[in-house]
């Protein structure tokens, strides 16, 4: 019998930490998007792993959680590190799972936001 290998992608964990953190704060997604110059539509793809924030935007992020931004981009090195030592397979982005159908997604995001949830606890 084959094993499948469950795959994520670091845009999904991302995406997930920021949906983390922003409900742990008094902003919704509106907020986020207005301090970031996005529309809503973004931020909703950011935290569902559809798209990645850049650099600039993450520091922005950070600074809206009152966060320094390399805690912040640390966080999210660690809650990959993590999904990896889990045996998930982490692509950059989804596009780069679908390209591989031995790939097997079985409920990445629930597990990651565990896996988040673990990382954000130890604050």
């Amino acid at each position: 019998m084959q094993t499948q290998t469950i795959a994520t992608s670091y845009a999904s964990i991302l995406g997930q930490l920021v949906r983390q953190r922003r409900e742990q704060t008094p902003y919704d997604q509106k907020a986020l998007a207005e301090h970031l110059g996005v529309s809503l539509m973004t931020v909703s793809r950011i935290e569902n792993g559809d798209t990645v924030l850049d650099v600039p935007q993450m520091e922005k992020t950070a600074q809206l959680f009152n966060m320094d931004p390399v805690e912040f981009f640390k966080q999210s090195l660690e809650a990959k590190e993590k999904a990896e030592k889990d045996n998930f397979k982490v692509f950059q982005n989804k596009r780069e799972i679908n390209k591989h159908p031995d790939m097997a997604i079985l409920g990445a995001a629930t597990v990651i936001g565990i896996i988040l949830g673990v990382i954000l606890s130890k604050k």
